[in-house]
């Protein structure tokens, strides 16, 4: 069977080639051509055949040159569709080739009235196009009728699918008319798309018009390998480098949506998201946008993407890899439509390659490999110039400026020192050190200032549990009578064991303690060498350094600092990272003489004395900035750089960051603190959840 390939060679009436002139029909595209003798012939087709490629006009220009009849007033045609945005569009491109036959369309679908859609139905309408679910309510109620179908058209058979409409379609195909004709249309067709052939279509004739390659005529397939930090950066340097006329972003969940749609806002893009969550207002409104043609970017999830008719869209962007293989081809189809060119691109994290591969091997695509340039220190330079710009256009905000001060700003920049004065200015206001010393300003002096370190604190004296020599062990420790001398009654105590001394310097009375060295035998409670000895066991290891009032102490660094609103565990974090590596503390010895550090079972080695470490002061808060507790830090291998980075993957920006070992601080306006919370807690970094809040007092 030859397939016609103009529309004079089909043999059109009139009145059918009149409205495809006015719709811009010059002559019939493929699937189109191929589909039209069977029909006309009473053939069941299935057709596969992707998104955009003219199907709607294939079973469209049928319907009017005669399988329905405009005389009887009855539904003779029900079209199928996964969404009420297809069904729409179904039911105006069915309504405009038909509109000199007299063929009237209504469109069913849910969200709209129903006493509306009843009354068209009763006016007499010959073709129904609609959703799977308010067809089948109608069915239900009785409001329509199908003893007088003649065709069943399944649109997007696999979409339907893929929602969920498989026991819709089944009920609604049980009460067609069994000598109807049915027309099944799918971009893809798996097992279930041939089970409802064989079940409910007599002997359908098998058309795969996109078999050997999903679009790989009309549609350039290209990838880039990125990695799966920093993504939306990414992106914005794939649409610097392809610079798209229009484009739709494919994201896999709402939440994607939202960030990449104000990411690039950010960066100065014209996007809107849509998703399920949104308003039907707005819904409309970005619909309208995009049909307008006055909306650059359009950033989308599959659900909310259904049934979009974008005509000359340029590209197609996959932000995240779909996970199966038939949403990727629904996707990419949205692009190169009727006949012209497009471009799909697929940005490809390292978790996303086993769905990227199983696409390769499942259809016949092979798309091409892209690297991204690496920005010059030009480029660099200017996002960072930019980032400053923007920094302080937060800062300032929509402050009014007295006219006095306008005069005085041109008059500085018509000098010949004013680049160096605006610079000056910049530096003292966006530099990170923000020293405000003898400024005059009151709006100045109410920004951070350089808080001096306080003096550090004495440390405290660590004992030597050190092999020394015993005479050495007896002149570094003190012996139970020094640290009883100076109490009260001490030389009446030293009195009277003096009396009751033997011969060999044991003590005569029971229960007193000797005056041996602490150095001496292996002693415990009640043990040899008396309670005092300083073995195993014993109590009196030397005087006992009181911790200061208040403060809970560390064994190794003594007082733990919970200044500047931390909590106890995280300044013991810190604490703990701070102190020396060594399990044992170094004696206490005379400035700039060598310490002792014992290493094991080996001979005891010298080693200068380290000051520890002191922690950098909390800065105090500008008024009108809050300090806000984010749970990542130094610990989980992030510095500024990568806290930095994870702020501008969330579109989050601060005025400071303070890293720590355990967490960070971020120091922003007041007005702006729930904002972040939000946007950073409940997040990932590798397996943590990611918390952000305010930093307790």
């Amino acid at each position: 069977m030859k397939d016609p390939t103009t529309f004079d060679e089909m043999g059109l009436l009139p009145e059918v080639k009149q409205a495809l002139s006015e719709m811009g029909f010059l002559d019939p595209l493929q699937v189109q051509s191929v589909v039209y003798t069977r029909m006309m012939n009473g053939r069941d087709v299935m057709v596969q055949a992707r998104t955009g490629s003219g199907k709607t006009a294939a079973f469209g220009i049928p319907f009017a040159q005669g399988l329905i009849n405009p005389d009887e007033k009855k539904v003779q045609a029900l079209v199928l569709a996964p969404t009420r945005e297809l069904a729409l569009q179904v039911a105006m491109e069915c309504g405009k080739i038909g509109q000199y036959r007299g063929l009237s369309v209504v469109p069913i679908y849910g969200g709209a009235p129903m006493n509306k859609q009843v009354d068209m139905l009763k006016a007499g309408s010959q073709i129904v196009a609609g959703t799977p679910g308010r067809v089948l309510d109608h069915l239900r109620r009785g409001t329509l009728r199908l003893d007088a179908l003649r065709v069943l058209v399944l649109d997007e058979a696999d979409e339907m699918l893929s929602m969920g409409f498989l026991e819709e379609i089944t009920d609604i195909i049980k009460q067609c008319p069994k000598d109807r004709q049915t027309t099944l249309f799918s971009a893809t067709i798996p097992e279930d798309i041939e089970r409802i052939g064989s079940r409910y279509m007599r002997s359908p004739e098998k058309i795969e018009l996109s078999a050997d390659g999903i679009g790989a005529r009309e549609i350039t397939h290209s990838y880039y390998m990125v990695s799966g930090m920093g993504k939306t950066r990414d992106l914005v340097r794939v649409l610097e480098v392809e610079r798209p006329d229009s484009a739709i972003i494919f994201c896999n969940t709402r939440e994607e949506t939202n960030h990449v749609a104000e990411w690039l806002k950010k960066n100065g893009y014209d996007a809107e998201a849509i998703s399920s969550d949104l308003t039907q207002k707005d819904r409309e409104r970005v619909m309208n946008r995009t049909k307008d043609k006055n909306l650059h970017l359009l950033v989308a999830t599959d659900i909310a993407a259904r049934g979009i008719d974008i005509t000359d869209l340029s590209h197609v962007i996959n932000y995240t890899f779909p996970e199966s293989a038939e949403v990727y081809v629904h996707r990419t189809g949205r692009t190169g439509r009727a006949g012209k060119s497009g471009v799909a691109i697929s940005l490809i994290s390292p978790r996303e390659l086993g769905n990227f591969y199983m696409l390769k091997l499942t259809y016949k695509i092979k798309p091409e490999e892209k690297t991204l340039p690496q920005p010059t220190e030009e480029q660099l330079q200017t996002i960072a110039e930019a980032k400053k710009v923007e920094e302080l256009r937060t800062q300032l905000g929509d402050r009014p400026v007295s006219d006095d001060w306008r005069k005085v700003a041109k008059r500085l920049w018509a000098s010949d020192d004013g680049e160096r004065f605006v610079a000056a200015l910049l530096e003292d206001r966006l530099s990170p050190d923000r020293k405000r010393v003898g400024d005059p300003n009151p709006r100045a002096a109410a920004l951070p200032v350089a808080v001096p370190r306080p003096a550090p604190a004495p440390a405290p004296v660590p004992r030597v549990v050190a092999a020394l020599e015993p005479a050495a062990r007896a002149e570094a420790q003190p012996t139970n009578g020094e640290a009883e001398r100076g109490r009260p009654g001490y030389e009446e105590r030293k009195a009277r064991r003096a009396r009751g001394r033997r011969a060999d310097g044991s003590s005569s009375e029971p229960g007193e303690r000797s005056d041996r060295p602490a150095g001496g035998e292996r002693g415990g409670r009640g043990g040899r060498g008396g309670r005092g000895g300083a073995g195993r066991g014993g109590e009196g290891r030397g005087p006992r350094r009181e911790p200061s009032a208040g403060a809970p102490t560390s064994p190794v660094s003594g007082t733990i600092d919970t200044s500047g609103g931390r909590e106890f565990w995280e300044a013991w974090v810190d604490s703990k990272t701070d102190a020396p590596a060594s399990p044992v503390a170094a004696a206490s010895v005379p400035a700039g003489e060598p310490s002792v550090e014992p290493t094991g079972g080996e001979a005891p080695r010298e080693r200068t004395g380290r000051p520890r470490r002191e922690r950098e002061p909390e800065k105090e808060l500008a008024p009108g900035q809050v300090r806000l507790y984010l749970n990542l830090g130094r610990r989980d291998g992030l510095r500024d750089p990568e806290i930095q980075q994870l702020l501008d993957d969330k579109t989050v920006t601060v005025d400071e960051l303070q890293v720590r070992n355990s967490h960070t601080y971020l120091i922003l306006p007041e007005d702006r603190a729930d904002a972040v919370c939000t946007a950073l807690t409940g997040g990932k970094h590798a397996d943590r959840d990611i918390v952000c809040e305010r930093a307790r007092k």
